[in-house]
C-alpha cells in the first residue's frame, strides 16, 4: 500500500514532522466524501468510513505479508467502551516533544492487551478544513502513528509514540491499537489448517487480504448503528419468516453422534439469526463484512455488466449472459445430510460454494448459485426478480427458473440452460406464455437424450421464491442502505412484502415463499464435512497465498469507474481503470509464473501456484471478451486454457466462452462445433446442445431477410492495450 505522509510544516520552528501512515505499501487510504468537523458525534464519521472504505474495496487489498489486525478497540477495552486519549508532552520529560499519549478514559489496558513497539496507533482527532490545508490527511479520518514504547510508570494507559505531532491534541479522541506482521504465509496456513480440520471459525474463516479492510467496516458500521436511533416501536420482523425454521430439518436420520449435536447447533444459531431480536436491534458480526462486500461487488459488476442497456427487459438480458458467462455451471450440490458429516457417514460428492460473492469470485457454482447471483445483479439495478419453480412435479428434475419483472409478468431464464426461455418471436418468454403453450417447452428438449423438465400444465402453477439472506432482513442493512448516497449508495435490504404482493398478482403463482438457500446455506456452512472443507481450502489458497491474484479478481469485479466524488475538483484526479489494473496484475509472474519457475518449485508449493496461473488466465480470457478484445479472449480461453489441459477445473466454462468469442468473431460453425463437444456428463451439455441447435438454425438465413444476432450487451472494442496480450 503506498505511504501517505502528511507534513506539517509550524511557522515558528519550521520543524517538518511527518506522522507515518503504515498500512500496506500497496493499499491508499480509503477517501472520504466530506471533511470530518467537529461535530462528529452523531456517528457521521464512522458513517463516511464505512461509505469509502465498501466503495474503494480494490483499493483496500493489502498486498503485504498481514493485513493489519486490531489488537485494541472498543470491543476488547477494560470495559468495553472507547478508549479516549490526549497527547501532550511527557511529563516526565517535559521537553517540547508532543509524543506522549495518555488514555484519559483509564480503560486502555495497553499492557494487558499485549500492546508492543511497532504497533499502530490510529488516532481519531477531529479534521477540519484548516487542518486539511495544514497538511493531515482528511481521508484517513484519523493519524496513523507507531508506538515507540509504553511508559514504564504507567503501562496501561500511558505510551510514546514514535513520531512527535506539532502541537498537542488536548481534547480526548478516540484510539484504536493494530499490528502488522511479517509471517503472512505461516498466518495463513495456519488459518487454512485449522479451518480444515477442526472447522474453526466455521463462517468467515478465509484469509483475504482484504481482512483488514472489513474488520474495519464492520466496527466503524457498528459504532455508527449504536448511535442511531432505537427501533420504532411499530417494527415487526418479516412475516414471511415464520416458517422458514419448518424448511430446515430438526434431526437429519443420517447424522449421529457429535455431528447430529453439531447440525443441531447450528439450527439453533440460525433461529437466534432471524428472531425478531435479533433482526431488530442485532449489529454486524465479523463475518457480515463479507456480505456487505459481496452487494457492492454485485452493484459494481451490474453497472458495468449492463453496458447500454436502457431498459429493464435488456439490463436483465444482459446481466443474465454476464452471469451465464462467468459462474462457470457445477453439478448440483447433494443435500447437506447427503455430504458425509461424519467419517462413518457415506460422503457424497462435496460442494465448498455456499453464497453469491464465493460464486463471483471464484467463479463457479450450481445452477441455484447462478440464480442467487443473477438475482443480487437485479438487486442492485431495483429489478425484481424471484426464483419460480412448479408446484406439482419431482423438485430434482423440474426446473429452478428466474424470474424477472418486466411491467407486469415475469419474464423467465434458466440457469441451468444458460438460456432464457423463449416465445415464438424469439424473445424471452414470460410465466403467462409458457403456462398457456407447451410447444415453447418443448423446444427444450434434446431428441434421444434430454426432456424439458417442465410442461405448461406445471408452469400453470408455480411457487414464487423471493431471494433474501438473513441479513437483508435486518434493520441495521436497511438503515445502512437508507444512510448511504451518491457513488456509495448500494442496496443492502431486500423489500419482501412489496415483492410478495406484486407476484400475488399473477394468476400462475400459487404460494409465494422465502427461498430457503440463504438459510439453509447458513447451517450448511456450520456443518460443512472434511471433504467440502478441503475442497473450499483449496479452492481459497492461491487468493491467500497470491494476494496479488485476489487485488485483480475485486479490480475485475469492481471494473472502471469516474473519478471519485469527493477529488473531483482536483484537475490531477484519475478515473479508476479497475479492468486495465486487473489485466497488469493477472499477467504478473507473481500470479503467473513461467513453466521453468513451477518446475523448480518444491512439490507441496506447486498445486497453489499452478492453480493461480491458471485461473488468472482464465479470467483473462473472460474479461478479454468483455473488453471487446474478441482476438485475445480466443487465445486465452483456447490455446492457454482449454488446450493446455481439456479435463482442467476450468475446461467446461473455457469451451463455453470459447463458442461464445467464436460466435462474437462471426464464426458461427466454429462455435456450434465447440458447443457440440462437450462430454456426457458435462454440467452444461444440455444447454449448449440447445444453444448450437439454434445457432444452427442462423447460419444460412434467406437472402431476403439476413439472420438476426442475439441482444448482445457489449459495447464497442476498445483500443488493444498491450497488456491484453497473453505473455507465457
Amino acid at each position: 500500500m503506498k505511504n501517505n505522509p502528511w507534513v506539517w510544516i509550524s511557522a515558528v520552528a519550521l520543524l517538518v514532522v511527518t506522522a507515518l501512515i503504515v498500512s500496506s505499501a500497496n493499499r491508499t487510504a480509503p477517501p472520504q466524501g466530506r471533511t470530518l468537523g467537529t461535530g462528529s458525534g452523531d456517528g457521521g464519521a464512522f458513517l463516511r468510513s464505512v461509505a469509502a472504505t465498501l466503495n474503494d474495496l480494490g483499493g483496500n487489498v493489502d498486498l503485504e505479508l498481514q493485513p493489519a489486525q486490531p489488537i485494541l478497540t472498543a470491543s476488547s477495552s477494560k470495559d468495553g467502551k472507547e478508549i479516549l486519549a490526549t497527547v501532550s508532552e511527557n511529563p516526565a520529560n517535559p521537553d517540547g516533544q508532543y509524543n506522549y499519549l495518555l488514555a484519559n478514559s483509564g480503560n486502555a489496558n495497553f499492557y494487558s492487551a499485549g500492546v508492543e513497539p511497532g504497533d499502530i496507533v490510529r488516532y481519531y482527532v477531529n479534521v477540519d478544513e484548516e487542518s486539511a490545508e495544514r497538511g493531515i490527511d482528511q481521508k484517513a479520518a484519523a493519524l496513523e502513528l507507531r508506538v515507540r514504547r509504553l511508559d514504564s510508570r504507567d503501562p496501561e494507559n500511558a505510551l510514546i509514540i514514535e513520531t512527535p505531532l506539532n502541537g498537542p491534541s488536548p481534547v480526548p479522541a478516540r484510539v484504536e491499537i493494530w499490528r502488522f506482521s511479517d509471517k503472512r504465509m505461516d498466518a495463513i496456513r495456519s488459518t487454512l489448517n485449522r479451518y480444515r480440520d477442526r472447522r474453526l471459525p466455521a463462517v468467515g474463516w478465509e484469509p483475504a487480504p482484504d481482512l483488514g479492510a472489513l474488520q474495519q467496516i464492520v466496527e466503524r458500521a457498528n459504532q455508527w448503528f449504536r448511535s442511531r436511533p432505537p427501533a420504532n416501536k411499530d417494527w415487526k420482523r418479516e412475516p414471511l419468516l415464520v416458517p422458514v425454521m419448518d424448511g430446515i430439518p430438526k434431526a437429519p436420520s443420517e447424522l449421529q453422534g457429535d455431528s447430529l449435536e453439531n447440525y443441531k447447533r447450528a439450527v439453533a444459531s440460525l433461529e437466534k439469526q432471524i428472531s425478531s431480536e435479533e433482526l431488530r436491534d442485532g449489529v454486524f458480526a465479523d463475518w457480515e463484512g463479507r456480505l456487505l462486500a459481496e452487494s457492492v461487488w454485485a452493484r459494481d459488476v451490474s453497472q458495468w455488466a449492463r453496458s447500454t442497456a436502457d431498459t429493464d427487459a435488456k439490463v436483465a438480458a444482459a446481466l443474465f449472459d454476464w452471469t451465464i458467462r462467468n459462474v462457470q455451471l457445477d453439478p448440483t450440490p447433494t443435500p447437506l445430510v447427503s455430504r458425509g458429516q461424519d467419517p462413518q457417514t457415506p460422503a457424497e460428492p462435496a460442494d465448498s460454494i455456499h453464497r453469491p460473492w464465493q460464486s463471483l469470485v471464484y467463479g463457479h457454482g450450481s445452477a441455484a448459485h447462478r440464480a442467487w447471483v443473477f438475482v443480487e445483479l437485479l438487486r442492485q439495478q431495483n429489478i425484481a426478480a424471484a426464483i419460480i419453480r412448479p408446484v406439482d412435479g419431482d423438485p430434482a428434475k423440474t426446473p429452478l427458473l428466474v424470474g424477472v419483472f418486466v411491467g407486469d409478468d415475469l419474464e423467465l431464464y434458466d440457469p441451468q440452460l444458460g438460456l432464457p426461455l423463449l416465445n415464438r418471436e424469439g424473445a424471452v418468454a414470460t410465466l403467462a406464455e409458457v403456462a398457456a403453450d407447451d410447444s415453447l417447452l418443448r423446444q427444450f428438449d434434446v431428441d434421444g437424450e434430454y426432456a424439458y423438465g417442465a410442461t405448461a400444465e406445471q408452469m400453470s402453477g408455480v411457487e414464487a421464491l423471493i431471494v433474501a439472506s438473513p441479513l437483508q432482513l435486518t434493520r441495521r442493512a436497511l438503515e445502512l442502505e437508507g444512510s448511504l448516497e451518491g457513488e456509495n449508495f448500494v442496496k443492502l435490504s431486500a423489500d419482501v412484502q412489496a415483492l410478495a404482493d406484486r407476484l400475488a398478482k399473477l394468476p400462475q403463482v400459487k404460494q409465494t415463499n422465502l427461498w430457503m438457500q440463504p438459510f439453509q446455506a447458513y447451517v450448511d456452512e456450520q456443518t460443512i464435512g472434511p471433504e467440502s472443507r478441503v475442497l473450499a481450502v483449496d479452492e481459497f489458497a492461491p487468493l491467500a497465498e497470491r494476494p496479488l491474484l485476489w487485488k485483480g479478481r475485486v479490480l475485475h469485479l469492481q471494473g472502471n469507474k469516474g473519478v471519485r466524488a469527493d477529488e473531483r475538483n482536483d484537475p490531477l484526479a484519475e478515473a479508476r481503470d479497475g479492468h486495465q489494473e486487473a489485466l497488469v496484475l493477472y499477467q504478473s509472474p507473481t500470479v503467473r509464473p513461467g513453466n521453468a519457475t513451477l518446475n523448480k518449485l518444491e512439490p507441496a508449493k506447486r498445486p497453489v501456484y499452478s492453480a493461480s496461473k491458471a485461473a488468472a488466465g482464465y479470467w483473462l480470457g473472460l474479461l478479454s471478451y468483455d473488453r471487446g478484445n474478441y482476438d485475445v479472449a480466443l487465445d486465452w480461453l483456447g490455446e492457454r486454457t482449454l488446450d493446455q489441459n481439456r479435463s482442467s477445473r476450468w475446461a467446461n466454462g473455457a469451451r463455453y466462452n470459447l463458442a461464445r468469442t467464436q460466435e462474437a468473431l462471426g464464426d458461427k460453425e466454429a462455435a456450434i462445433k465447440t458447443l457440440q463437444s462437450d462430454s456426457k456428463d458435462a454440467p452444461q451439455r444440455h444447454g449448449n446442445l440447445l444453444r448450437a441447435k439454434q445457432l444452427a438454425a442462423a447460419v444460412a438465413p434467406s437472402a431476403e431477410e439476413p439472420a438476426k444476432e442475439e441482444p448482445s450487451n457489449e459495447s464497442p472494442a476498445p483500443t488493444e492495450p498491450a497488456t491484453d496480450a497473453p505473455n507465457n
